[in-house]
């Protein structure tokens, strides 16, 4: 068997094979054998727990073959093409031979290049250091009746999932708290949690390829806390055409829930290097959330939710009166330190769009400030029920507003141009910052709480 294998090889090698043998048999019958090979062996990687190192040596070994075994295709066929003529055969078609065999070596340079060396790569890396993608953590809740997965979706998420439901039949809640991972895997999560008819919810986030693994709800919860994250498939492994086939399994995935049409193309349009967090409202809107909870709703998870992302202006204007002004009197609280220690950091936390990032509070404020800030911004999500049809009614608001504007201008004059036009300002930041602080501790003054938040929806508002 073996001999006869070395005889194959060095007869096509040395060009003895007639051209339709090595052109059609070795050329194009066993470069269909060999795509047929890597299809089934993609289908065992998916379809089973194979564990990172196994598929990395998988990787490795499959692009050691495949190069050696081009150019042993090539070569023969390149050497057959130019025996052919001398066995009688026609110039025409051993010519078109040589250029196809030209046009494979160029296709096959540029394949390596753009995939097989990456992929190379990322198999020794996976050999080396198993999979770079992260880990991830499951945490069984509520007596067994909800399961949370935390962290990322490498190789094998999965079969560890189906082997804690396997011990724990009662589940029917998953939560997803992942900034994503394998595509392949996300899949295969997918089409777990719909047979099993799961529920899917979110507490904090759920990005990139975790937003398949949620669409397998058979109803789909998403925290007030939590938050979707959406982009284009970007890996540097894959080929453009392959990254365009793991868009289309994003497109599939979304059209069979009834996501609209609209809603998909951004999703997918996003660039993979950003991310898109859609708002509550559109979420609901756009058919991919069957229902915005309170986090009450579902046990507790161990994952922290990313309030800024969370956060969206319609909190500013649907909130509850109570909370709203909770959140003004913190952010009051957070102006006036900022505005002794560092007047300049004051401005950009009130204007952060004049600078190229936002102001980090964690960073600049004290311990308890932040904390109670945080809490403040919680109550807000939690307590707000934000309505896609709200419409901002301030009835005798203005003149409220207003009298209180007189007030402030009866010993501040300068303030009316101050916050009329603020970015001219900006060269002198505490005054800008006190003009703005009276401004909103004066709204915080009026007498009653609904009078108060009244003042501070009409303040925020934004046509």
């Amino acid at each position: 068997m073996l001999v006869a294998l070395k005889n194959i090889i060095l007869k096509h090698w040395r060009g003895d094979y007639s051209l339709g043998f090595a052109y059609w048999i070795i050329g194009v019958g066993l470069t269909v054998a060999v795509s047929i090979g890597v299809a089934i062996t993609n289908e065992f990687v998916s379809s089973y727990a194979v564990s990172s190192s196994l598929f990395g040596s998988i990787l490795v070994l499959l692009c050691s073959l495949i190069v050696p075994l081009t150019i042993w295709q090539l070569v023969g066929i390149w050497r057959s093409a130019k025996y052919h003529t001398s066995e009688g055969g026609r110039l025409l078609w051993a010519n078109t031979a040589k250029v196809m065999v030209v046009l494979a070596a160029i296709r096959a340079v540029l394949d390596f290049t753009a995939i097989g060396i990456p992929q190379f790569k990322e198999g020794v890396d996976l050999m080396s250091n198993g999979d770079m993608v992260g880990d991830f953590e499951l945490r069984v809740l509520n007596q067994g009746t909800e399961l949370e997965l935390i962290g990322s979706m490498p190789f094998g998420t999965t079969e560890s999932v189906r082997e804690v439901v396997k011990q724990y039949p009662s589940v029917q809640v998953i939560h997803l708290n992942s900034k994503g991972g394998r595509v392949s895997e996300a899949v295969k999560l997918y089409e777990f949690i719909q047979q099993q008819q799961f529920d899917t919810y979110v507490a904090s986030e759920c990005s990139s390829a975790c937003t398949l693994a949620f669409m397998g709800g058979n109803k789909r919860y998403l925290s007030k806390r939590g938050i979707l994250g959406f982009h284009s498939a970007s890996l540097p492994t894959q080929s453009s055409e392959n990254l365009a086939q793991l868009n289309d399994e994003f497109k599939r995935i979304y059209r069979r829930h009834g996501v609209s049409e609209q809603f998909i193309r951004h999703a997918v349009g996003v660039d993979g290097a950003s991310m898109w967090y859609p708002g509550h409202i559109e979420l609901i809107a756009s058919r991919v959330v069957d229902e915005i909870v309170e986090s009450e709703r579902f046990a507790s998870s161990n994952a922290t939710p990313q309030l800024q992302k969370s956060w969206q202006p319609e909190h500013l204007q649907q909130a509850p009166d109570d909370a709203l002004v909770r959140y003004w009197q913190s952010v009051v609280d957070n102006l006036n330190y900022l505005n002794f220690t560092n007047s300049q950091q004051c401005v950009q936390y009130l204007f952060p769009e004049w600078f190229d990032s936002a102001l980090a509070l964690e960073t600049v404020l004290p311990t308890n400030l932040y904390a109670t800030h945080r809490r403040a911004i919680e109550q807000v999500i939690e307590t707000t029920d934000l309505q896609a049809d709200y419409k901002a009614v301030f009835g005798s608001t203005p003149v409220l507003a207003n009298n209180m504007l007189d007030n402030i201008l009866r010993d501040n004059p300068n303030y009316r141009n101050i916050i009329a036009d603020s970015e001219s300002y900006r060269a002198q930041p505490k005054l800008l910052c006190t003009a703005w602080i009276t401004l909103y501790e004066s709204a915080l003054r009026q007498e009653t709480i609904a009078q108060q938040a009244a003042v501070l929806r009409y303040l925020a508002y934004d046509e």
